[in-house]
């Protein structure tokens, strides 16, 4: 009967595939940062409590939520019985797969994660299971991943469980009332279960009409001044090498001016690097430092600005960047951008036009023609560089911009540059001289065609979504 139960609970973990790239390309927090979470009284009611409760995380966008939710996951050793929950966490991303923002993907990340770690925890798997195998479904109904979940209500409180869950704000708007709700309902307090769950999103209001009045609240920029100020105080020191009165000055303006944003303060720390490596004296930097846009939007259109004064083919390069990766299906690598970088623009570019159109330095090429607006993670894809970044590039770019990214256009500019390549690759002199009378074929031709294909950095990408694109046009 064991042998069977695990065999089963085996099966319902292999139904249960999700996307999930978030979490790994979270910046992690500077040296010495959060360390006020475990003094809050609000941290504090919510880890001591012997029953189910909520701590909510509002914050400003770019004030760290995330950062904060990675952090207690890494250190909840240090939280009153987490030694030997289960614990499970999602991160909702626009940035990710098309899959990471739906609540169908964050059930069946969360329920993956308890059921791996807690084999007694099948028992509220296990009646959706079988129905759902029964009527041959293709996949979990999302109805049934909710019922699961909901059934966690009768989870003995022996067995806690951690829940973490970042970036509500940035999750489908379809049925996020109903999820919210659902996740009240495991924290109530007539809930005999021991579940504890971090939530952190900016300001919804979903959120704030039914979590701030009656769960534990912490409200980030409130308490991320002495986080961005250590923060400043290093990279003014050990980057730019300020000293002295200056470099007090600089951290308290820098502090002062933040709002709680971490993000802009490290738009001003690569500014600022740019000026020190002009060789400007220190009185002068701070001079610059004083002229920057105290607005995380005005700054975005400073570099925007910036970016449009370029060379004509700097702006080319860095429309197409920005298509490819604020419209991508999943993130790109560096290695596949450089094949879509040297797309052609018309029909009648040869293959040797797209061999010699391949950048040798990709990445400079992004970084350069993208501004601070993408970078590079450490696991070669290419992501904006902030949510607020993918807002500003779909709803505040001025008509009058060199740089149209209108979203349909767009799309249509993708679709049309996923067709040549396959064009290219499926008639390229390799294709017509070693690849003819497919007939004919012995599997050594079929191995010959699958490395052929392997050098073709994007075709699994192309080939994957390309009926995608064709639908969003």
């Amino acid at each position: 009967l064991c042998i069977e139960y695990d065999k089963e609970r085996q099966e319902c973990l292999r139904s249960l595939q999700y996307d999930d790239t978030r979490y790994d390309k979270i910046s992690e927090e500077h040296h010495g940062s959060l360390q006020w979470l475990w003094r809050h009284p609000q941290y504090l009611h919510w880890s001591a409590s012997a029953t189910s409760s909520l701590l909510y995380i509002e914050g400003k966008p770019g004030s760290g939520k995330s950062t904060l939710a990675k952090y207690l996951i890494k250190n909840l050793v240090q939280v009153p019985n987490a030694s030997s929950s289960t614990v499970a966490h999602y991160f909702y991303t626009f940035r990710g797969t098309i899959q990471e923002s739906t609540h169908e993907n964050m059930l069946r990340s969360i329920l993956h994660s308890i059921l791996e770690q807690d084999q007694s925890a099948f028992v509220h798997f296990q009646q959706e299971f079988r129905d759902f195998r029964r009527r041959n479904h293709p996949k979990w109904p999302y109805e049934s991943l909710k019922k699961v979940l909901s059934l966690f209500v009768n989870h003995p409180p022996t067995k806690p469980l951690f829940l973490f869950l970042d970036a509500m704000d940035e999750s489908k708007e379809d049925d996020r009332r109903s999820i919210i709700e659902l996740i009240c309902k495991l924290c109530s307090d007539n809930n005999p279960s021991n579940i504890k769950i971090f939530l952190a999103s900016r300001p919804v209001a979903e959120l704030k009409h039914r979590i701030r009045e009656r769960h534990h609240v912490i409200i980030m920029q409130d308490q991320n001044m002495g986080d961005i100020s250590r923060f400043a105080d290093d990279f003014l020191n050990s980057d730019l090498r300020l000293s002295g009165n200056i470099l007090r000055d600089a951290t308290d303006y820098i502090t002062k001016n933040a709002q709680g944003v971490f993000v802009w303060v490290s738009l001003i720390k690569y500014e600022m690097l740019t000026h020190v490596e002009r060789g400007l004296p220190d009185a002068e930097i701070l001079k610059c430092l004083k002229g920057l846009p105290k607005k995380l939007e005005d700054f975005y259109n400073f570099m925007f600005d910036r970016l449009e004064r370029g060379h004509y083919l700097d702006i080319q390069d860095g429309i197409k960047l920005f298509r490819f990766v604020l419209l991508a299906l999943r993130p790109l690598t560096v290695l596949e951008l450089r094949e879509a970088l040297a797309l052609p623009d018309d029909n009648n570019t040869s293959y040797e036009d797209f061999q010699q159109n391949k950048t040798t330095a990709i990445d400079r090429r992004i970084e350069h023609c993208g501004g601070n607006f993408l970078e590079i993670k450490a696991d070669g894809t290419v992501q904006l560089m902030h949510q607020t970044v993918r807002e500003f590039l779909i709803r505040t770019i001025p008509n009058a911009s060199n740089i149209k990214l209108e979203i349909d256009m767009a799309y249509r500019a993708i679709t049309t540059s996923w067709i040549r390549y396959l064009t290219l690759c499926f008639t390229s002199p390799s294709m017509r001289n070693t690849f003819s009378k497919i007939e004919s074929w012995s599997l050594r031709d079929f191995q010959t065609y699958a490395e052929y294909l392997n050098d073709w950095p994007l075709i699994e990408y192309t080939l994957r979504y390309i009926k995608d694109y064709l639908d969003l046009c």
